[in-house]
């Protein structure tokens, strides 16, 4: 974990779903100490669990191991996240999630996660950098 002069504070993570849950941990410290609201917190380790488990399922050709940073900080009341990894170009902003209309069982699978993110946070933006896709969620911090 490193942090920074702006205040972010940086969590660098290997392609295993067993490192999920050092993310877990590294949201809930970070909103207990600056004061996040537990539901905040509750709805960004869910972005991140789909976010990051998809990466992880999806995002590398090979089996080698891999880097995924993700960055949080507050910025003019925004909680500010970030995810870089150095997988597949994927852009979750893009059309493409599944249909919702049918049932369980007709439904197919995969899609629904881009959407889940898009209502739980505020703003959701993608670049590309170099070899690095760079994802960032935002949410405005509520006022108690």
């Amino acid at each position: 974990m490193s942090h920074s002069d702006d205040g972010q504070i940086t969590l660098i993570i290997s392609n295993s779903i067993a490192e999920l849950q050092k993310v877990v941990d590294f949201v809930d410290n970070f909103g207990a100490a600056n004061n996040i609201p537990k539901s905040l917190t509750n709805d960004l380790n869910l972005c991140f669990d789909e976010l990051l488990n998809n990466t992880v399922s999806y995002g590398y050709e090979d089996q080698s191991e891999h880097s995924i940073a993700v960055t949080l900080s507050i910025v003019d009341g925004w909680l500010t996240a970030k995810i870089k990894d150095d997988g597949k170009p994927f852009d979750p902003r893009m059309p493409g999630a599944a249909p919702i209309d049918g049932t369980m069982q007709t439904r197919q699978i995969g899609g629904l996660g881009r959407g889940f993110v898009k209502a739980l946070m505020g703003a959701v933006d993608y670049e590309r950098k170099s070899q690095y896709n760079v994802l960032t969620i935002k949410r405005k911090i509520a006022e108690h």
